[in-house]
């Protein structure tokens, strides 16, 4: 596929959602991050699993280095950011990417029918578009 701004964010998005309790350690974060080769979580409340908020690397570097948090006993809840950005699964790639940079933000989270079926990141929208790119110095 490649970056065509009216394409739907639907067709971009990584439908696969992966998440951790706010309550857990910025450790086990890392842990989980680092296994899945990921560069964030979706932070889930303790019994409705509904996400209140992301934390992404930036979030753990900077509280790391700035704050002197130690990762084994602070708490999620204590360094991720909040709220969650979203955009509809039918809004358009442009529209997603103009988001991000209106919010200087690199993932957002996508919702249909008001519940949250995937997460469309800043990765994402470059591998189409050096996709596109490539195919055009081919054709």
């Amino acid at each position: 596929m490649s970056l065509n701004p009216t394409v739907r964010v639907k067709a971009a998005m990584n439908s696969k959602i992966i998440s951790l309790d706010k309550g857990l350690s910025v450790k086990s974060a890392i842990k989980l991050m680092v296994k899945k080769n990921i560069g964030s979580v979706i932070v889930t409340a303790d019994s409705s699993n509904s996400p209140v908020g992301i934390l992404t690397e930036r979030d753990i570097l900077k509280s790391i280095a700035y704050r002197k948090v130690r990762p084994e006993i602070t708490k999620i809840e204590e360094i991720m950011s909040t709220p969650i950005m979203s955009v509809g699964s039918d809004a358009t790639l442009g529209d997603a990417a103009q988001l991000m940079i209106k919010k200087n933000i690199r993932r957002l989270m996508v919702k249909q029918d008001s519940k949250y079926v995937g997460i469309v990141t800043q990765r994402d929208l470059q591998k189409l578009m050096t996709d596109t790119i490539r195919a055009l110095l081919t054709a």
